[in-house]
């Protein structure tokens, strides 16, 4: 699996997204929801379990605190999600308070980015800025 894109897409009156066809069809029946930061990631399970091991390189020790207190508190945000058959997933099994504190609304971008995908607000991204792409891929 390898997501890549943006898609402008809007929620409809059930809080639901309408996943893109070239993100849909590299999903399963079922994604992990988390909120991370300004944006919701959306991950395949086996995608979700990877990138909750990759925070723990060294392999998760089950008798380290802090191993411990991380795993549960990405697992507490996770949110399990079926995907309907039209290709639709519920936001709004993720609280009204975490949706608002990213912005999401109606208006959404959908954007794949490689093992993810992730749901920002259409206000917090503009689909033509090159982000200084240039500055990014080449050495000084």
């Amino acid at each position: 699996m390898y997501l890549t894109g943006t898609y402008m897409h809007n929620l409809d009156a059930k809080v639901r997204l309408t996943l893109p066809a070239p993100i849909r069809k590299q999903l399963g029946d079922l994604v992990y929801l988390v909120p991370v930061n300004d944006a919701i990631y959306g991950f395949a399970p086996e995608e979700y379990e990877a990138w909750v091991m990759s925070y723990f390189p060294q392999g998760f020790n089950a008798r380290n605190r802090a191993h411990q207190e991380l795993q549960l508190k990405l697992n507490k945000r996770a949110v399990p999600v079926e995907i309907d058959n039209a290709g639709r997933i519920s936001l709004g099994k993720i609280s009204a308070q975490k949706l608002e504190r990213r912005g999401i609304k109606r208006a959404v971008a959908v954007i794949g980015n490689s093992n993810h995908f992730e749901i920002w607000s259409a206000d917090r991204v503009d689909p033509e800025e090159d982000d200084d792409l240039d500055g990014l891929m080449f050495d000084a």
